[in-house]
């Protein structure tokens, strides 16, 4: 496998993509890395990648003179490639561990023309529909192919040479859809491997990614009727064509004169994209099963740019602009060592407008605009959120699938959403330690935009319900939700800002003193604590007091309550260090929660005061 990436200028941001090269788990004589360095003049880039293939026997560093994009140097990698696939990789990117290993093995047993292993983003939007699964064979008719444009993927070396398949060189945009989509449509066999996260594509802290430059109208649909001339050479007028065009016209052209970046351009900039994307739209994009499928905000947009009305487009994307996601959290409970989560969410504007009214049996999108046909407004196509978690600091994040059910809440669609988290299993591991903060992500299709929000208050009102501690896992992992100051839910995993004594603490916890055997005394109180089952393996022990002040640290058990937001915790201690004060601590020294004492039998305890 050879594995090609163009260079330009990368500096520090390469490190990542050359240790990630290294890394992988094939050996290092079955693939090979091609740095093409495409006339870096920053002083360091092309000294690095010079060193770092001295380094490694595996790895060829080439200089051309700069081109202005990455076509060029990836077809010069493609030209020095000795692998039997062509894999394509950007040099501010990394790959997982066994990428490579994974990706080939899935290629070579379906002989397969075109490999794609899944995508992470860290910052940048990836595709999330195509990698709900594996594909070990597929075309754009029985996988969402067209969702995934980017070059990061494997390409069969001999079926690029067959048929010529080339990047478009020079400075330009969408260089990767012309060639991408030409592999697609030639291609016999498409292989999708999403069992395993093989790329990472990372946003650099100083926003230097290539496909963060601002786009220029004239060029940048003149490079996209490129791409459109090859799906048109490729296939018929029909179905095949029409599926293909539709990613674009969705894409490319709908969403750049709705969404929230055409609402913020300045006049005579949003007048030039509009100009061009309806342009093109009468020039190539006639056919009405194009926009047909698509969800209803696109159906409403496309009615809009076809009858040329430009006002009311911009009125629709200062309508997507304030679309925010309103919420109340409905339930927020521990059961079984999971946290049970449901709310009820809408999506509408900030003075309270939904994006979908339901009229009767149907929902229809609310477009705020006069004139446009109810066929176009009709909602059909079904919601999806998730619960995604934070963790703080970082960029790890991790996303739950969430239940979804449609509502009807004063006239508008609402969701109510429902799912558990397992903070010991979350990810097929318990979460490391640290601060995780809730957010929910809504994508109703129809309604415009993915929506993504804080978990927890509703215009500074809290919604959500106080949780307590709980020990989850084996070996127990001490997990402490708790509401922020803007009354946001936060989950503190292993203790790094909360502590447990201070959390399982309720301000009235009274422990009973009974008699037991060889002078001790058995000492159980009641605790805002979940337990999923009972443990000795618990971060707190009692504490007693001998009348000289002498501290005696007693192990505890714990046993889960009645009642799934409490345990029951047992210890012994001697009989005279439990007539006095009596509290819960982790260590001398520690915080301490202390305990309020009733009597039995002959023992008497006062209330502690301290």
């Amino acid at each position: 496998m050879s594995v090609v990436v163009a260079v330009y200028n990368t500096g520090r941001y390469i490190e990542p993509c050359l240790e990630s090269l290294v890394a992988q788990s094939l050996p290092e004589s079955e693939y090979e890395v091609i740095l093409v360095d495409d006339g870096s003049d920053d002083a360091v880039t092309a000294r690095r990648i010079d060193t770092f293939a001295a380094e490694h026997r595996n790895v060829t560093a080439l200089h051309i003179p700069n081109s202005g994009w990455p076509g060029r140097p990836r077809n010069v990698g493609i030209g020095k490639a000795r692998g039997e696939y062509v894999y394509f990789l950007d040099h501010d990117d990394s790959l997982a561990p066994e990428a490579l290993e994974r990706m080939y093995d899935m290629a070579a047993r379906n002989h397969a023309d075109v490999i794609i292993g899944k995508i992470a983003g860290h910052g940048r939007r990836v595709p999330t529909t195509l990698f709900r699964r594996n594909y070990e064979s597929c075309t754009v008719e029985t996988a969402p192919l067209m969702e995934s444009m980017t070059p990061h993927k494997g390409f069969r070396r001999a079926f690029l040479d067959q048929h010529g398949i080339r990047f478009p060189e020079g400075r330009r945009r969408l260089e990767d859809h012309v060639f991408v989509v030409e592999a697609y449509l030639r291609a016999d066999v498409v292989s999708v491997l999403s069992d395993y996260t093989c790329y990472h594509h990372i946003a650099r802290d100083d926003a230097g990614n290539a496909g963060f430059q601002a786009i220029e109208p004239v060029g940048y649909y003149g490079n996209l009727r490129e791409a459109v001339a090859v799906a048109e050479r490729l296939t018929e007028p029909g179905p095949r064509r029409d599926l293909v065009l539709r990613r674009w016209y969705e894409v490319e052209m709908l969403r750049r004169v709705t969404g929230r970046t055409f609402a913020k351009m300045a006049a005579k900039q949003r007048r030039a994209m509009y100009d061009e994307v309806r342009k093109l739209a009468l020039e190539h994009f006639t056919s009405e099963r194009i926009w047909a499928p698509l969800p209803a905000k696109e159906r409403v947009a496309s009615e809009l740019l076809r009858g040329g009305r430009f006002d009311d487009l911009v009125r629709l994307a200062e309508l997507a602009a304030q679309q925010e996601l309103a919420h109340h959290v409905q339930q927020w409970e521990w059961a079984d060592g999971q946290l049970r989560f449901a709310a009820v969410v809408c999506s509408r504007t900030a003075r309270g407008e939904p994006a979908l009214t339901v009229v009767g049996d149907r929902a229809l999108y609310a477009a705020q605009v006069p004139g446009v046909s109810e066929e176009a407004r009709i909602a059909t196509l079904p919601a999806r959120a998730e619960l995604e978690l934070r963790l703080r600091g970082t960029q790890t994040r991790h996303r739950l699938p969430l239940g979804v059910e449609p509502l009807v809440d004063r006239g508008a669609r609402a969701y109510r959403l429902t799912g558990s988290l397992d903070p010991a299993s979350t990810a097929g591991k318990p979460l490391v330690g640290g601060v995780w903060d809730l957010f929910v992500r809504l994508r109703d299709p129809d309604a415009g935009p993915e929506l993504v929000r804080r978990v927890g208050s509703e215009h500074g009102r809290v919604t959500a319900p106080r949780t307590p501690a709980a020990l989850v896992g084996e070996p127990p992992l001490v997990v402490i939700p708790y509401v922020t100051e803007k009354g946001n839910l936060s989950l503190d995993v292993g203790e790094r800002t909360k502590k447990l004594v201070d959390a399982v603490g309720d301000g009235n916890t009274t422990a009973r003193v009974e008699p037991a055997s060889q002078g001790r005394v058995a000492v159980t109180t009641d605790l805002s604590l979940h337990l999923a089952a009972a443990t000795s393996d618990i971060p707190l022990r009692l504490v007693g007091f001998l009348p000289e002040g002498v501290e005696v640290w007693a192990p505890v058990t714990a046993q889960p309550g009645g009642d799934p937001s409490r345990a029951v915790l047992t210890a012994r201690l001697p009989a005279e260090a439990a007539q006095g004060r009596l509290a819960l601590g982790e260590a001398p020294d520690a915080p301490q929660v202390s305990l309020r004492t009733c009597s039995a039998d002959t023992l008497t305890a006062e209330p502690n005061s301290a």
